[in-house]
């Protein structure tokens, strides 16, 4: 099934998560989802639909063409709105098209592939994020258009308005009048009331009642005519608090929407409170007992929970600005050049077109101060980019004919011409903005126990507030009893548990892609934390991703020239993309250019330790390779094999040796590629590599935090040795296959110790999936990218140390966030409940605890705000 990306408004608390996620499961319309309430979006896995059914459905529409994930997701917007939410798919870029449905091959997205790692929680396509799917004129489903601005908040009259759609839908010809009516009102409703307006309106009505029914408690003959008339003095604390709750209506209809489906929420609390207090009021003045009205009561706490969620909105801007910085990064349109022009010029056309429209290999002009918006090359022009979205580098790059772009980068000073080689769908950025969609989605295991209490504890509120209205209206009389009830449904906080987690993780989400860090799944976060062994692969992770040849000898100089020794090599590398095959082709341009390399045919590698093909000109066998493919030789070849690895000095390079199937010999090789008697040496090259600049410090920084560094490679001995000693790794392996490597995590794993894979290379995959936790880089091999829980797009491994620093400060908000949670509603429920009213005279008015209740959101929100002092650390 096609995954499903919703913006869903009107979600409040945790509550409301455990809401939709309960009554979805319930209805078996899904098999997975993940709520991020900041973001207000929902990741949905439908559900697999029964056959027959699913038949049936078909059935009723034309032609039988409606797809079962159409007929899916429009149950499951549907059973969303039942519940008083608004659903729509989500557009990120507020654009014509968001990313997602474009993308239909993830794994070849240029430079980035994002496919599913079998052994890990799958991971998200981003081709999977939404599907817009085909209409047809009879067609039930009602999606939202991806550019279509989903409605921020209830409408006034929503319930009208549904009777008006379906009214409309037995006659579309007409509308009718109350119809038009509706969205008159609606429309007026939506451009009147902003939030500014609602805080201004309850904060007037909230004044004015407190002003008629507190003040006369202090002040004798305060009230001015003709308020001071009990009768008009009650209908102006009558009107004044139906505006205050007109102005909070979408708590009214969520919050009784969800307590009617029998899974209340926050909304819930406040509806029952208010209404409940409202109700009273009236009632007590209809009977004229002269009792106490709570007006003020309603009033003042709908400000307080107005202010309270405006304040909490606003410490949310900074959070979602960045995050929105990344998935809003596309250039809207962009500037083709098109060689075929009508006039059959031979100067190119410009035309403008939209960059969802960018197909492979067209070439477009990037204006300065435009955004890069496909994957590419430099064809003409050159100049500076900046890349600090995608690296976290703040100098820009100096971009010349011939050097890639990627997209989401910015051209800052000069005109470019370049060729696309993706799609602005399949680019860097669209693969990195869906793993940042992805990591918002998810969940990390501490955010359990807060889901687990969420689902039980606006009921649990509600049967508390009961008991003890029973209990005090028993002890104290009714109005004691009430002004009880009234204290525990407000003062109860399931905001603060809904914030404590998603707040810290989005937050932590968007300083890791500040840092050129991107992170699959929010659990990652904690598992870092855990962290006791972290495994290395060398070349291109603790060393530099290019080796250097610095030398080339001859087994027999008689025989065969330095020079002939490097065209047999380098003709036995081209088109392969190993470091090692790269650096011997450079090594061969440089030496002998122009000159045209041996042909060879039957190319077979051989997994570890090398690979062979047979040369056209007489069809004899090479092979090119570490010591392993030859160390088998006859005795006199060994010994004089022996000569070449204990030469002065060769212990610090990696040595790759050359050669050839022995004359008169037709040896065993197909039936055992890893024969080597039949072969004779010819050569051996050196390469050397050199340590990255930030190896040393992020070793020193593990071991600073009791992390033991290991190092795997499939280099020889020496070369291994030398690395890890330089480094000061204890713990190594040479020789290293994908098999060995795979082995090696399991056994440390099999100790009790949590481990993550460090590597870029496809013979690294195995072990980057049995990982606890794996990290790749963005020059890595597509697999491996896609094995790895972590993408470090600066190809700098002192990220790693950046990472396990934000990891740490994300883990201890989340606790410290969760703790607050737990400790105020622990603490403030029993206390608005009366249980130290009798020994010390403590009471919680309704006002003091709705001010109590919207202060425990803010702080959750302001205490996962001070993680953006890591910038300032790190």
């Amino acid at each position: 099934m096609q995954k499903l990306l919703l913006t869903i408004h009107g979600m409040s608390c945790a509550a409301c998560v455990q809401n939709i996620e309960k009554s979805l499961k319930k209805q078996h319309l899904i098999e997975d989802i993940q709520i991020n309430l900041i973001t207000k979006t929902a990741l949905i896995t439908p559900a697999q639909q029964n056959p027959q059914v699913k038949s049936q459905e078909s059935a009723t529409t034309q032609g039988g063409k409606i797809q079962e994930e159409q007929i899916q997701a429009d149950k499951i917007i549907e059973a969303i709105k039942k519940l008083g939410y608004k659903p729509a798919l989500h557009n990120p870029h507020n654009q014509q098209a968001s990313f997602a449905p474009q993308i239909k091959n993830p794994s070849q997205v240029s430079g980035f592939s994002l496919g599913a790692s079998p052994a890990k929680i799958h991971s998200l396509s981003p081709a999977k994020l939404t599907q817009q799917p085909a209409q047809t004129p009879t067609s039930p489903a009602k999606f939202v258009s991806l550019g279509e601005p989903a409605t921020p908040e209830s409408n006034l009259l929503d319930s009208a308005r549904q009777i008006a759609e379906q009214a409309m839908q037995i006659a579309p010809e007409s509308k009718h009048p109350l119809a038009r009516a509706i969205d008159k009102l609606n429309e007026l409703n939506d451009r009147l009331l902003t939030t500014p307006v609602r805080l201004g309106l309850s904060a007037l009505c909230a004044g004015v009642v407190l002003y008629l029914s507190m003040l006369p408690m202090f002040f004798d003959s305060i009230l001015v005519a003709p308020f001071d008339d009990m009768r008009v003095n009650f209908s102006a604390q009558l009107l004044c608090s139906l505006i205050s709750m007109h102005v909070a209506r979408e708590y009214y209809f969520k919050g009784f929407a969800a307590l009617f489906a029998k899974t209340p929420t926050m909304d819930s609390l406040i509806a029952i409170s208010t209404s409940a207090a409202f109700v009273y009021s009236v009632y007590v003045f209809w009977l004229g007992h002269g009792g106490h009205w709570y007006f003020e009561s309603v009033c003042v706490i709908i400000l307080f929970i107005l202010l309270g969620k405006s304040l909490e909105s606003n410490a949310k801007d900074k959070t979602t600005a960045v995050i929105n910085a990344l998935l809003q990064r596309n250039l809207p349109q962009v500037l083709r050049l098109d060689s075929r022009s009508p006039q059959s010029s031979a100067q190119p056309v410009e035309s403008t077109i939209s960059s969802q429209d960018i197909a492979i290999g067209d070439r477009l002009r990037i204006l300065p101060g435009q955004m890069i918006p496909a994957d590419g090359v430099v064809e003409e022009g050159e100049g500076d980019v900046d890349e600090s979205m995608l690296t976290g580098e703040s100098l820009p790059v100096y971009k010349r004919a011939g050097d890639r772009l990627c997209a989401g980068s910015l051209n800052t000073n000069r005109a470019l011409i370049m060729r696309a080689t993706s799609t602005s769908a399949q680019s860097t950025l669209g693969a990195l903005q869906a793993l940042a969609l992805e990591a918002m989605s998810s969940k990390p295991s501490l955010a359990r126990l807060a889901d687990k209490i969420a689902a039980v504890f606006v009921p649990a509120v509600i049967l508390i507030a009961l008991v003890a209205f029973g209990l005090w209206a028993w002890l104290e009389g009714v109005a004691f009893g009430f002004s009880i009830f009234i204290s525990v449904l407000v003062i109860s906080c399931p905001c603060a548990l809904g914030l404590a987690t998603p707040m810290a993780v989005m937050i932590g989400t968007a300083l890791a892609n500040k840092h050129g860090i991107f992170v699959r799944q929010a659990q990652s976060f904690e598992s870092l934390r855990k962290l006791s062994h972290v495994v290395f692969d060398k070349t291109g992770t603790l060393t530099q991703s290019t080796l250097e040849v610095v030398g080339v000898q001859s087994y027999d100089k008689g025989a065969m020239s330095e020079n002939e020794i490097l065209a047999l090599a380098a003709g036995l590398e081209k088109g392969s993309e190993h470091i090692i095959a790269k650096a011997i082709l450079q090594k061969a341009q440089e030496t002998l250019p122009g000159e045209n390399l041996p042909e060879f045919g039957g190319f077979d590698a051989l997994a570890g330790v090398g690979m062979r093909a047979s040369l056209k000109q007489d069809s004899r066998e090479y092979r090119i390779g570490s010591k392993e493919m030859f160390q088998n030789h006859t005795q006199v070849q060994y010994k004089a094999l022996q000569d070449f690895w204990q030469t002065p000095g060769h212990e610090q390079h990696i040595c790759v040796y050359l050669g050839r199937e022995s004359s008169g010999k037709s040896g065993d090789s197909s039936q055992d590629p890893y024969s080597k008697s039949s072969y004779e040496i010819l050569g051996v090259i050196f390469l050397a590599d050199s340590l990255r600049p930030h190896a040393q410090a992020t070793i020193n920084a593990l071991k600073a935090r009791g992390i033991t560094p290991h190092i795997l490679s499939g280099d020889g001995e020496s070369n291994t040795a030398q690395v890890a000693n330089t480094l000061g790794i204890a713990r190594y392996k040479s020789h290293a296959s994908p098999q060995d490597k795979l082995a090696y995590i399991h056994a440390l794993q099999q100790r009790g110790e949590v481990v993550m894979m460090v590597g870029d290379g496809v013979n690294d995959v195995g072990a980057l999936m049995a990982a606890d936790i794996s990290l790749s880089f963005s020059h890595a091999s597509d697999v491996s990218k896609n094995a790895a829980d972590i993408i470090v797009y600066h190809d700098d491994i002192a990220r790693l140390d950046t990472l396990l620093r934000l990891s740490g400060d994300i883990t201890r908000n989340i606790k410290e966030n969760l703790f607050f949670a737990f400790v105020y509603n622990v603490i403030c429920i029993p206390l608005a409940c009366g249980v130290a009213y009798y020994p010390a005279g403590i009471l919680l008015n309704p006002m003091i605890a709705a001010f109590a209740m919207s202060a425990s959101s803010i702080c959750v929100v302001l205490n996962s705000q001070r993680l953006w002092r890591f910038g300032d650390k790190g």
